[in-house]
């Protein structure tokens, strides 16, 4: 049927677009133009997120057992320890460090955070997205398929509309906000 290496790439594209998910849903469920839906976007964000790391733990662990591009526990949890594209490799190994440090603080760790530092930790996913969509781009062997390239171009574009309306819908409630202060 597949071989290793074609579901070391299903698992992990399957793990770019669960995490890509989670992350368009975390941003718009606390865009302040939606009101409606917040807890279905929540639910959405957090399952996504949850079956983006079940697809990444079996597209690391392929990566074990691979015969044909086999790696080493080392060069998985060391980055830029890999033989195979050292720097390609470890931004995918860095992305799933900052992603695992994100979904263990908060879904285990919240309730024992305070909210400003939990809130900060929580949007190292953006920069945790970077870095496997580089990875996925760049190290993926399918990169270079038409379908692919503009999966990557709508997600990443996606990304960045959903991070806008975010900030800029962030921006106008805090102004909001301090105009009825003062009036």
């Amino acid at each position: 049927m597949f071989n290793t290496w074609e579901w070391i790439r299903i698992c992990g594209f399957l793990a770019y677009f669960y995490f890509t998910v989670s992350v368009i849903f975390g941003l718009f469920r606390k865009t302040p133009s939606i009101t409606k839906q917040k807890n279905l976007l929540f639910h959405l964000h957090l399952n996504a997120g949850w079956l983006g790391l079940l697809a990444l733990a079996l597209h690391v662990l392929l990566l074990l057992i691979d015969r044909y591009q086999p790696y080493r526990v080392i060069e998985i949890l060391v980055p830029f320890t890999a033989n195979y594209k050292p720097i390609l490799s470890a931004l995918g190994t860095l992305g799933l460090f900052i992603f695992l440090i994100v979904i263990m603080t908060s879904d285990l760790l919240i309730s024992k955070m305070n909210r400003k530092l939990w809130k900060s930790i929580h949007f190292l996913v953006l920069p945790a997205w970077i870095l496997i969509f580089l990875h996925g781009l760049f190290i993926g062997t399918d990169s270079a398929n038409p379908i692919i390239e503009i999966f990557y171009i709508l997600t990443g574009s996606i990304i960045i509309i959903a991070s806008i309306l975010r900030v800029y819908g962030s921006y106008m409630k805090t102004t909001a906000q301090a105009l009825n202060k003062k009036g």
